[in-house]
C-alpha cells in the first residue's frame, strides 16, 4: 500500500475551509465582502449564540440567478474574475471562489435570492452537500443563512473562545466593514438585541466622521485630525498628540476598502508619531488607501489579511510624511493647571489607605481630615490613561546608592486565598518629647530589615520625594511609589482574601465605547466584580459602573478613563495568565497615590513612613521602581572629602 494518498474531496473540503474559516467572524466577513461586492446599499446581520447557532446576512444586491445557486458552492467558482491577469484589475472583495464552498462544508447553509423583476430561488446545503432547492420569493437581493457551524468539526467548535469573546470578534468584523464603508447602512443585531443602526453616509470628511462616531463614541472620533491627499488617495482620521491610547487595538488600515493588517503601515505610523509618543502610548489611526490593483498584492494571505505594495518605499515615505507634517503643524502646548490656595483641601487629596492597626498620626489621612493642599502648580495633562498597563516590571534589585537591606520580593499568588496570617503586632508612633521631637522610633520586634530608625522627618524636595534622618544618613522616600506600594498590597489582600469593599454609586456612571470593546469588557464581568466594579450593560455601546473599590475611592473621570483603557489591553480572560490582573491591580493602585509635586506635611509623610512598615516589599512600587534610598553618611563624608 502507498504511504502518500490522495484525500477525499469531504476530507479536502473541510480542510480547505480551515484555512478560510477560523471562527464565526471569518463567516461574516465572507458574507459581508460578498454583499459589498454585489452592490447593496443595506446591509442587514442577525447573529445567535456568538455565531456558532446562527449568523444570517441580508442585503438589497444585485442577487444571484436561479441556475447559479448550485455553481456557487462549487470550489474556485466566481463571478469576479475569469483568467489569472484579472487580478490586475481586481475591484470586488472575493475573488477566490472558496467562500461559500468552505463555509458550506462545514455547517448547515441556506441561500434565498432573487434579481431585480426575476423569479427568487432557494438552495439548502449540509456539510457540503446540496439538499434541497426550491423557488423563493422574489425579493431583491440575497439572504444567506449559516446555523450549526462546525456541526461536524466538533474539534474546531472545542477550540472556539466563550460566547462574549466570539461575539466581540463578530462585532469587530461588522465594525470594519462599516468604517470601510460608510456610503451603506448597517443594521447589526445579536440575540434579538440590535446593536448597530447605522445610516447611509456621504463619503467625505463629515460623513466618516459621523459613521466614526457611532462606533468609538463621540470624544474620540470628534478628536481626531482629518488628512487627505489626492496621491494614493489617501484619507485618514488619526489621534491628536495627547490623544493617544494604552493599547494598539485602535488602528485600521484600509486598502481599497479591504481591512488589512500591514505592518508597512503601521510602521509608518510609529514612525509620523516617534518624536512625540511616549513609551507605551500609541496613535489611534483609522487610514485609507485607493490604490490600482495592479500596485499591490492581496493574494498573500489565505483570508487576504495581509497585502504587499508594489512599492513599498513610496508607501511609506508618504504615510509618514504626511501624518509627520499634520502632527507637526497641529502641535501645541500643554495645557496648566493652576490650582488655587484657597481650593478646598478634600478636592486635591488621595486618601492612604487605613490600614489596621493604624498610628494615631495616619488618621489625617481620612477623607474628612485632610490639610493637603496643592500649593504650586503642575503640568496636567487628561487623566492619565493606563498609561503603565502593559509595562510592569518584576520588582528590581535595590538601587546603587541604596545602603538598607536588599528583601527578596515575595510572591504574589493572585486569586488564591492566603493562609492564616499572624495578627499584626500593633504599631505605636512615639509621641512628642524633647528627645525625640517626633521621632519615629523602630520597633524591633516587628519592624522590616530595612526600617532602621530612629526617623526624623526633615521635609519635601520639589514636593515630590520625603527627606528623612536615621542613625544611618539620610533617606530619600519617591511619595508617589511608596504610597502606590501601600495601596497595592491593601488592594492585592483584598482582592485574594475576596473582601473587597465595594462604595455604590448614587449615579451610575455611563461609559461609550464601540459594541465590541462593550462584548469584550463584560467578558470580564466576574474578575471586575471581585475587583469591586459593579458594571452592567446599558445599551449596546453603553456599559453603567454601579459601584467602584472603595479603598481607591475613583471619582467619575477616573471611573470613566480606567473602563476606557482596560477595553483597550483585555483578552480572553480564561486565558490571562496571573501577570496581567497583577498588573491591573497595580495600575488602579497607581492611578489613586500622590503624585508628585503635591505637598504634604510632616504628619502625613510620617504616617506614609509608618504604612511603609506594614508592606511586604516597601523598597519597590509594584512596577518595580524603588521607593526609597539610602545615602549614608560615610557616603557623604567621602563625597566632601573628609576621612
Amino acid at each position: 500500500m502507498n504511504d502518500i494518498k490522495i484525500l477525499d474531496a469531504k476530507t479536502a473540503g473541510k480542510i480547505a475551509a480551515g484555512e478560510v474559516i477560523e471562527r464565526p467572524a471569518g463567516v461574516l466577513k465572507e458574507l459581508i465582502e460578498n454583499s459589498i461586492d454585489s452592490g447593496a446599499t443595506v446591509i442587514n446581520i442577525d447573529i445567535e449564540k456568538a455565531g456558532k447557532k446562527l449568523i444570517r446576512v441580508n442585503d438589497n444586491g444585485r442577487g444571484i440567478k436561479a441556475e447559479d445557486l448550485p455553481l456557487a458552492l462549487m470550489r474556485h467558482s466566481t463571478s469576479k474574475i475569469e483568467h489569472f491577469e484579472d487580478l490586475d484589475n481586481l475591484h470586488t472583495f472575493g475573488f477566490r471562489g472558496e467562500a461559500l464552498y468552505s463555509i458550506a462544508a462545514i455547517s448547515k447553509l441556506t441561500i434565498n435570492s432573487c434579481e431585480e423583476n426575476k423569479k427568487g430561488a432557494m438552495l439548502q446545503a449540509e456539510g457540503g452537500k446540496i439538499t434541497d432547492q426550491a423557488p423563493a420569493p422574489a425579493i431583491k437581493g440575497t439572504t444567506v443563512e449559516v446555523r450549526d457551524l462546525f456541526f461536524n468539526t466538533p474539534a474546531r467548535l472545542k477550540f472556539l473562545k466563550s460566547d462574549m469573546v466570539e461575539r466581540s470578534h463578530l462585532l469587530s468584523c461588522a465594525e470594519d466593514a462599516a468604517m470601510a464603508n460608510p456610503q451603506i447602512a448597517f443594521n447589526v443585531r445579536t440575540d434579538g438585541n440590535k446593536i448597530y443602526s447605522l445610516t447611509a453616509q456621504n463619503e467625505d470628511e463629515a460623513g466618516i466622521r459621523s459613521r466614526l462616531c457611532k462606533i468609538f463614541g463621540d470624544n474620540i472620533a470628534k478628536s481626531l485630525l482629518f488628512i487627505q491627499d489626492a496621491q494614493f488617495g489617501f484619507k485618514a482620521f488619526v489621534s491628536p498628540l495627547d490623544g493617544m491610547s494604552a493599547a494598539r487595538d485602535r488602528q485600521f488600515f484600509f486598502v481599497n476598502r479591504r481591512p488589512v493588517v500591514c505592518k508597512l503601515l503601521q510602521q509608518a505610523l510609529y514612525k509620523a508619531y516617534q518624536p512625540y509618543r511616549e513609551k507605551d502610548r500609541h496613535p489611534c489611526a483609522v487610514i485609507f488607501m485607493e490604490l490600482n490593483a495592479a500596485a499591490f498584492d492581496v493574494n498573500i494571505h489565505p483570508q487576504k489579511k495581509d497585502i504587499k505594495f508594489e512599492d513599498e518605499s513610496a508607501v511609506f515615505n508618504f504615510v509618514c510624511s504626511k501624518i509627520g507634517s499634520t502632527l507637526l503643524k497641529n502641535n501645541t502646548s500643554t495645557n496648566i493647571e493652576i490650582t488655587s490656595k484657597e481650593k478646598s483641601p478634600q478636592e486635591n487629596i488621595t486618601a492612604v489607605p487605613q490600614i489596621p492597626p493604624v498610628p494615631q498620626e495616619a488618621k489625617i489621612f481620612s477623607a474628612h481630615n485632610n490639610p493637603w493642599q496643592k500649593e504650586s502648580f503642575s503640568p496636567k495633562k487628561e487623566t492619565e490613561k493606563f498609561a503603565e498597563f502593559l509595562n510592569v516590571a518584576t520588582p528590581k534589585d535595590e538601587p546603587s546608592l541604596a545602603a538598607c537591606d536588599s528583601e527578596e520580593p515575595p510572591l504574589y499568588n493572585f486569586g488564591k486565598k492566603e493562609e492564616e496570617k499572624n495578627q499584626t503586632q500593633k504599631q505605636t508612633v512615639y509621641p512628642k518629647n524633647d528627645k525625640t521631637d517626633n521621632v519615629l522610633e523602630q520597633e524591633s520586634s516587628c519592624a522590616p530589615a530595612w526600617f532602621k530608625g530612629p526617623y526624623t522627618y526633615i521635609g519635601q524636595l520639589q514636593q515630590s520625594y520625603l527627606l528623612f534622618e536615621n542613625p544611618q544618613g539620610l533617606i530619600l522616600i519617591d511619595q508617589h511609589a511608596a504610597q502606590e506600594r501601600v495601596y497595592f498590597e491593601e488592594y492585592l489582600n483584598q482582592m485574594e482574601t475576596s473582601s473587597v469593599q465595594r462604595q455604590p454609586l448614587m449615579f451610575p456612571v455611563s461609559i461609550p465605547l464601540a459594541a465590541s470593546k462593550a462584548d469584550a469588557v463584560l467578558a470580564w464581568q466576574d474578575f471586575l466584580r471581585d475587583a469591586g466594579f459593579e458594571i452592567s450593560r446599558f445599551s449596546a455601546g453603553t456599559l453603567l459602573v454601579n459601584s467602584v473599590p472603595h479603598l481607591l475611592k475613583f471619582k467619575e473621570e477616573d471611573i470613566k478613563d480606567f473602563i476606557i483603557s482596560f477595553s483597550d489591553v483585555i483578552g480572553n480572560p480564561a486565558k490571562s495568565d496571573r501577570d496581567f490582573k497583577y498588573r491591573m491591580i497595580s495600575t488602579m493602585a497607581c492611578k489613586k497615590s500622590i503624585k508628585a509635586g503635591e505637598k504634604l506635611n510632616k504628619a502625613q509623610a510620617e504616617a506614609l513612613l509608618e504604612n511603609m512598615k506594614k508592606c511586604k516589599d516597601a523598597l519597590h512600587c509594584p512596577h518595580g521602581r524603588p521607593t526609597l534610598i539610602t545615602l549614608e553618611m560615610k557616603e557623604l563624608s567621602r563625597k566632601f572629602g573628609r576621612s
